[in-house]
């Protein structure tokens, strides 16, 4: 006897397992390169946190992605996917990346993470916006 698992199936066993009275929130702390976002996400003081970093992401789990615009989105559509599953789940989740391109944040929010919290952060140290580190402002 077999068993065939199906996205249905997947699907219906998440939305089992969401706690009603443990609703979790996301931030995504966003800016160009070294301006701070994975210190201030590890610092950051909520209960129950989950931080995904995107170069954690990037050398440990999804060896497949670049740093063309191609390789960006598809990165920021995973973290964002994630942290969708582990939010449903009442979990705090605090998202450090770039997430360079405005368009995309706008899509996240409206189609992904309806409740996210964006905060950008920009310090001294953060890489000025080139073609090799990319930034958008705005939504």
């Amino acid at each position: 006897m077999s068993l065939e698992i199906t996205k249905g199936m997947i699907m219906g066993a998440i939305h089992r397992v969401i706690p009603d009275d443990r609703p979790g929130q996301v931030w995504w702390f966003h800016g160009n390169s070294g301006s701070g976002k994975t210190n201030i996400a590890l610092k950051f003081d909520v209960p129950n946190k989950i931080v995904l970093d995107a170069d954690d992401f990037r050398e440990s789990v999804w060896d497949d992605l670049d740093f063309s615009e191609k390789g960006r989105r598809k990165q920021n559509d995973r973290l964002a996917r994630i942290a969708r599953v582990l939010w449903v789940q009442g979990k705090n989740v605090v998202i450090a990346s770039i997430c360079p391109y405005a368009d995309q944040r706008k899509q996240i929010r409206n189609e992904i993470l309806p409740d996210v919290k964006w905060i950008y952060v920009n310090s001294k140290d953060s890489k000025p916006s080139t073609k090799e580190y990319p930034f958008e402002e705005g939504w």
